[in-house]
């Protein structure tokens, strides 16, 4: 029925300002440790080319973006981190969007009773957060019903699907998505 529905997303999650702190002490150390090598000798340019490696592969494994993939009803976000050379994609999260409670923008009231509903359940909840940390762009929330190794538990899902993924969701579970205009 659904097997026609695909569409695919890629969001690319903002470096949060703790990490850009630690990437400026290690680019200054790597300034510190040349400074001392250029007056002290060569012996300090082993530090300062392993401060700055370091920094480097840091940085790399920092950048994170996410793949949303829809296919049919199955819905599968892969994390894809690292350096360009060597991108790391992990299965992040799978999900079957035949058990979706309800999917609205984070903050709107249609969350509430399953918000309440997904805490007050005997099994523990699970949150994602497969979403851009993007202050200028609208987060969702996904509510849903486990499959596979979270069978029966309740899972919390961040993320930031485009209008288009918004509108495949829309035609699998058309009443359960709530609080976007069709504009």
């Amino acid at each position: 029925m659904y097997e026609d529905i695909f569409c695919t997303q890629s969001v690319t999650r903002k470096i949060p300002g703790r990490i850009r702190v630690i990437q400026g002490l290690l680019y200054a150390a790597v300034a510190v440790f040349t400074v001392i090598g250029a007056m002290e000798g060569a012996f300090w340019m082993i530090p300062a080319l392993g401060t700055l490696f370091g920094a480097w592969y840091f940085m790399g494994a920092a950048r994170v973006n996410y793949e949303y993939r829809l296919e049919g009803t199955h819905f599968t976000v892969e994390r894809v981190s690292g350096l360009r050379s060597k991108r790391k994609a992990v299965l992040f999260g799978d999900f079957d969007l035949t058990k979706l409670i309800i999917m609205a923008p984070e903050g709107d009231p249609a969350l509430a009773k399953a918000e309440a509903d997904s805490l007050a359940g005997p099994a523990r909840r699970i949150t994602y957060d497969v979403s851009a940390h993007d202050p200028d762009d609208i987060c969702s929330l996904m509510y849903l019903t486990g499959v596979g190794k979270e069978l029966d538990r309740p899972l919390k899902v961040y993320f930031q699907p485009g209008p288009e993924l918004r509108e495949c969701i829309r035609k699998i579970a058309p009443d359960r998505v709530a609080g976007y205009d069709r504009s």
